[in-house]
């Protein structure tokens, strides 16, 4: 169950809940509510570990991408060392091979790139969403203080 649907259960209960005329006091099911607050912490976590997900992710990737960077630089200086040992096309070689390094250079770039953005992309995502929901449990929060200081009540002072 989302947290939303279990702030709207918490929400409801609190309206559906008897009122003590004599005390302006409002009387709720004290096991419902923990219940409810249980399962809002229990699927909390979930969006941070997801978040965390996303991390792990990223580091990954970047891993990846480092190592296929170093294989095709590996590949194109052997291919550069293999073409200087032929004495006829030293020069092609030596020019062959560097672009083949620049090349590789430019595509590792390119592929880092392109996994910062991605990861950013998630990370931004997982922000709003853990934005959104944090504000509709603020939200909710406010709805039950509210709901506990309408006339007839009193707010508990201790």
């Amino acid at each position: 169950m989302k947290v939303e649907d279990l702030l709207d259960d918490l929400t409801d209960l609190l309206e559906d809940s008897k009122e003590l005329p004599v005390v302006n006091k409002t009387m709720v099911d004290k096991a419902q509510i923990a219940d409810i607050i249980d399962e809002i912490k229990a699927n909390l976590p979930a969006e941070t570990r997801q978040a965390k997900a996303i991390v792990a992710d990223r580091t990954k990737i970047l891993s990846d991408a480092k190592k296929e960077a170093e294989a095709i630089i590996s590949v194109a200086e052997k291919k550069r060392n293999d073409m200087l040992e032929n004495n006829e096309v030293v020069v092609q070689a030596r020019q062959e091979a560097e672009r083949i390094v620049a090349e590789a250079e430019t595509m590792a770039k390119k592929v880092k790139n392109a996994a910062n953005n991605y990861v950013d992309n998630l990370l931004e995502r997982t922000e709003m969403a853990l934005s959104a929901n944090l504000a509709d449990f603020q939200k909710k929060r406010q709805s039950i203080v509210q709901a506990q200081r309408k006339p007839g009540s009193q707010k508990n002072e201790e």
